[in-house]
């Protein structure tokens, strides 16, 4: 029976390194050809970017068709206090239940998609050659309602210049992607209409 010669027992050892450093050497060769599970990477990398596009772009396109509902909404609530038909039905109702029934008015929209319960409108009344700009609803500084705000309504007469100033708030899904909102999170559509009202009287 033959023997193994101890030199074998030492070369195959040797042999087997010599192989598995040749084969290593070859795999880190091919890596920077590799081009397995790229794909799966790339995607991994621009997955969540993607995302956040995708959905920053469907709030801003429902925020929009948010405000053009709004913006209809108070537009034709307020032809009722440019014909005088709102005045004419609410001659006895003081300022506060007007001011109710007008946003209820606002409120009939057939698309209810704001809140009514969040919904604040001023009417005012302004002379011939007043300022025409009203204030901001929103406090800047303290990103909140301004305190007055939604609390007046002065009934308009004929041929008088009125401001219907509405606003509304609306949520917001990711508010990274919206930074100016109030500090409980919502968004604020806002809607104003000046008009001179006919002479109905």
């Amino acid at each position: 029976m033959p023997r193994s010669h101890p030199r074998d027992a030492v070369e195959r050892p040797a042999g087997r390194a010599a192989a598995l450093r040749r084969r290593i050497g070859t795999q880190i060769a091919r890596f920077p050809s590799a081009r397995e599970g790229a794909t799966a990477v790339e995607f991994g990398l621009i997955a969540m970017p993607f995302l956040c596009l995708v959905a920053a772009i469907v709030e801003t396109a429902l925020a929009f068709f948010a405000g053009q509902v709004f913006d209809n909404a108070v537009s034709s609530a307020s032809r009722q206090l440019y014909t005088g038909q709102f005045q004419a039905a609410l001659s006895a109702d003081p300022g506060a239940v007007a001011l109710q029934k007008f946003k209820d008015a606002i409120c009939t929209s057939p698309v209810p998609i704001f809140s009514c319960s969040t919904l604040k409108v001023d009417v005012l009344v302004v002379g011939d050659g007043a300022d025409l700009s009203p204030p901001s609803p929103i406090d800047s500084a303290r990103r909140e309602w301004r305190p007055d705000f939604g609390t007046k309504y002065q009934n308009p007469g004929s041929n008088q210049i009125v401001i219907v100033q509405a606003a509304v708030e609306f949520p917001v899904f990711f508010g990274i992607f919206n930074p100016d909102t109030l500090t409980n999170g919502q968004r604020v559509l806002q809607s104003t209409v000046v008009f001179r009202t006919e002479p109905f009287q």
